[in-house]
């Protein structure tokens, strides 16, 4: 079997079960816009942009235009692939963003996959839909022009794959029957319980002794629930000297509107009353830090507003560490109140501020619930025992249909 897959990034959704195909026998080639990669096991090929789009495009058609341009851009590489004789059963692509809208052409008889993320609806990206009636229509329109890529990719793939049922909730009703749930998978060995590592919190500044509360996200949003974090950081540090918190994110916006005024870190230091010495931001750090963070942790914060669910969620869960996370159709999709997490209305800061205290306080607890959230993901998300086989089986099922 030949399968490539195509995304902007690398190694994002499709790295993994790229290198586990390659451990079974198959023929894999990841086709990226990053230069930066290279792998042993795997074939890498390159493609970039030619151009951006132009000043005089319509802004509703900007990304649109950019999509076709991506398009092409892997056009490009893929044909030299095509007259060396490469020829894939399967083309996995990223859709929305145009990688995959010519596959068709280049080869017919190919099957080609959609990975369905994201449907946009008017609002904010967190947004479900029942506020597009109160925005301007500039603003609808715009955004409903913004899926036409997916509407592209969708008339020429052969199946259509969305990562959780919330995601899949996201798209229009008469396509949903369409998609086929299939999820990422989650390297369950690697993300585990472990000893503490008291020397790692040590140079952090944190006491052995203390309770800690981690919080990990790319950027520091609202949509990430970031400035509720802050408000329940404020209200603890108030009656509690025993809990450091752990920020690991960049000071940046990664998701939703940008803003020309001061970070959401700098706004957050001046309007509350926050004591430094026991709040920590550590910025972006390597996975195998992370995993030390999270095996110390007493209570992982998870205050996201309804969006694509956060893999460090998850990989939090195979921690077993203990969670309060945002009630929410995306977190209810893998978490269960009071059995695997603590989960709260994240405008509400003292009902926050109230579960970490519960599971700070009550170890044997919080160690159930982790123990309990730990059990799901390994017997239900499993990559390499669940998840991956899965993938092999829907894209041989798909070629020999």
């Amino acid at each position: 079997m030949k399968i490539l897959f195509v995304h902007k990034n690398y190694p994002a959704q499709f790295g993994q079960i790229a290198h586990w195909l390659v451990k079974r026998g198959w023929d894999v080639t990841f086709a990226t816009a990053r230069k930066d990669v290279r792998s042993s096991t795997i074939r890498v090929i390159h493609f970039e942009d030619h151009r951006e789009a132009s000043n005089e495009t319509h802004h509703y058609l900007t990304g649109s235009e950019e999509a076709v341009i991506s398009g092409q851009g892997v056009v490009r590489a893929v044909l030299r692939l095509k007259r060396q004789g490469y020829h894939p059963d399967v083309v996995v692509a990223h859709s929305g963003w145009g990688v995959g809208l010519f596959v068709k052409d280049v080869w017919p008889g190919t099957k080609y996959v959609q990975y369905a993320e994201w449907y946009y609806r008017s609002g904010r990206a967190g947004d479900d839909g029942a506020q597009e009636e109160s925005l301007d229509i500039d603003a609808r329109a715009r955004t409903r022009v913004r899926n036409a890529p997916f509407w592209l990719d969708f008339s020429a793939a052969d199946a259509t794959l969305c990562p959780t049922r919330y995601q899949a909730s996201r798209f229009p009703q008469k396509i949903q029957n369409s998609i086929t749930v299939l999820n990422d998978g989650f390297d369950t060995d690697l993300h585990c319980p472990g000893p503490r590592n008291t020397a790692m919190l040590d140079a952090q500044g944190i006491p052995e002794d203390a309770r800690i509360v981690t919080y990990i996200a790319r950027g520091m949003e609202p949509l990430r629930g970031f400035p509720q974090v802050m408000k329940t950081v404020a209200l603890l540090q108030k009656s509690r000297r025993d809990i450091h918190f752990v920020i690991i994110a960049d000071d940046r916006v990664a998701y939703g509107p940008r803003q020309n005024a001061p970070s959401w870190k700098n706004r957050m230091l001046a309007e509350l009353d926050l004591v430094l010495s026991r709040l920590h931001f550590v910025g972006l750090v390597p996975r195998s830090r992370m995993i030390e963070y999270l095996r110390a942790s007493s209570a992982h914060l998870y205050l996201s507003e309804p969006f694509i669910l956060s893999w460090s969620f998850v990989e939090a869960m195979a921690c077993a560490a203990p969670i309060v996370a945002t009630r929410s159709p995306p977190v209810k999709e893998f978490m269960t109140d009071e059995r695997t997490g603590l989960l709260v209305d994240p405008t509400v800061t003292q009902e926050v501020a109230d579960a970490i205290e519960s599971l700070v306080d009550d170890p044997q607890r919080a160690g159930r619930l982790g123990e309990a959230a730990r059990s799901d993901i390994v017997t239900q998300y499993d990559a390499n025992t669940i998840i991956f086989p899965r993938h092999q089986q829907f894209y041989t099922d798909l070629v020999n249909r």
